[in-house]
């Protein structure tokens, strides 16, 4: 079956600059990210369907920090991801709200993808309140600054004039980029140490300073965890791993907030709860 989808309009807008750091009204959030969604991860993708009909609908915003895809090469090719959107949009008809981040496997996501899900494409930092807390919101990549191969290589598919390059190849040629990239994003973590590969403090806490946030919560690094420092409270997001890859036990988790809007960490064990 080919893969077809959304019809891009042109001249072609860069996923890199679209979105909207505007979110007004944030009332009950719940946070997710990096499920990795592909046609290979079934239990993921179960696991995933009973959140949105059971956990999800206890909240009024879902927000989706990045990689919700294991990789993303365009909105004209997003056939594949239907039952998804079709979720969400059954979601987002009972009255909530989903913003959509773009990640490092998902780069490509655009808002038209984003609209079709009934979702709103936001940019990769965002702030909102809650409560009278700000909260910074971001994929978390962009902290991983000790690796600078891996920065120099998201400076170049992040480019709009990269982008929009790519949006002309055909779903092909984007496929077989899509396969070389992750195989040697494979091959280089191999060779580079935990250290290297975590988000760095002092990056976090020059853009906690930009936006005048103390609290920040980010996905990535797949590792749950609470950071406390002078500057700011940090809570990483689990990542959803239903299949033991890399010899991690099954697990899914999300961050939803307390009533002083104090984020917690949900992490879960197998694939319902």
């Amino acid at each position: 079956m080919p893969i077809t989808g959304l019809a891009l309009a042109r001249p072609i807008k860069a996923p890199a600059i679209s979105g909207t750091d505007q979110i007004e009204d944030v009332r009950r959030p719940v946070f997710i990210a990096d499920l990795h969604l592909s046609g290979a991860s079934k239990r993921t993708l179960l696991s995933f369907w009973w959140f949105m009909q059971t956990r999800a609908r206890r909240f009024s915003e879902l927000f989706i920090l990045g990689d919700f895809f294991e990789y993303w090469i365009g909105d004209d090719a997003c056939s594949p991801a239907e039952p998804i959107a079709r979720l969400l949009r059954a979601y987002a008809a009972g009255g909530r709200r989903i913003f959509m981040m773009q990640g490092n496997r998902d780069f490509m996501l655009g808002e038209d993808f984003a609209r079709h899900c009934g979702a709103v494409l936001i940019k990769p930092q965002v702030v909102i309140s809650v409560a009278g807390r700000r909260i910074l919101l971001s994929h978390g990549d962009e902290w991983c600054t000790l690796d600078d191969d891996y920065q120099k290589f998201r400076s170049e598919v992040r480019s709009p004039a990269f982008q929009v390059q790519g949006l002309e190849m055909s779903v092909e040629e984007r496929i077989a980029f899509a396969r070389e990239a992750r195989a040697q994003s494979v091959k280089t973590k191999t060779v580079k140490s935990a250290e290297v590969m975590d988000v760095v403090d002092a990056a976090i806490a020059a853009d906690c300073e930009k936006y005048d946030c103390r609290t920040v919560i980010h996905g990535h690094t797949h590792k749950a965890a609470h950071h406390r420092t002078d500057a700011f409270d940090r809570y990483v997001l689990p990542d959803w791993n239903l299949t033991g890859e890399h010899g991690a036990a099954p697990h899914r988790g999300w961050i939803e907030l307390e009533a002083d809007a104090t984020p917690r960490i949900e992490l879960r064990r197998g694939i319902f709860w």
